[in-house]
């Protein structure tokens, strides 16, 4: 091996560095720029997705419509769907049953109890442990009011994966543009 074979090798190997640095430099720009427009386009896709949700729930007190809504935290958009129904016994969020639906059933199917003593119903006798009288008449109805269900109304997951899809198309796009 003579001196020419190692000047060839410090060529290769100077041309390998600097095309290494320059790959870097190029990777740390494009990074920044799609950091940097990843933030709009997520700004923007949350703004979107609020909006073809409100476009697409049913609307009845708006409650729900209102409830759909975009926040920003630590840096991550969050967008969620929320409706508490005020006149409800159990402040209960509503906004997943009318996204995927209810099944059909009994409603209040509540039983009342009465005492079964040596096997038989003592409805309307006398307790004496209580001084009370034992439940009487129709303790042990069953509510025969019935609830056909709801349909599912998809308004939220649609939006979000439309938007999603989309947004993952500007991402690629961001790339292609120059710096």
């Amino acid at each position: 091996m003579g001196v020419g074979d190692l000047l060839s090798y410090a060529k290769i190997g100077w041309g390998a560095v600097s095309g290494v640095d320059a790959f870097a430099e190029a990777l740390a720009r494009y990074s920044v720029k799609l950091v940097l427009r990843s933030k709009d386009i997520d700004a923007e896709a949350a703004a979107e997705i609020v909006e073809r949700a409100q476009a697409a729930v049913p609307r009845d007190t708006g409650r729900l419509f209102g409830g759909i809504q975009a926040s920003l935290e630590d840096g991550i958009w969050t967008v969620t769907a929320s409706a508490i129904n005020p006149r409800g016994r159990f402040e209960m969020d509503y906004a997943f049953l009318v996204e995927h639906g209810t099944q059909a059933g009994v409603r209040g199917g509540r039983r009342g109890g009465t005492a079964a003593i040596g096997g038989r119903s003592r409805a309307g006798a006398f307790n004496p442990e209580t001084g009370r009288r034992y439940r009487v008449a129709n303790a042990n109805r069953r509510s025969a009011r019935t609830h056909p269900g709801t349909q599912p109304q998809p308004y939220f997951y649609p939006a979000v994966d439309a938007v999603m899809e989309e947004r993952g198309l500007r991402q690629a796009e961001t790339l292609d543009e120059p710096l």
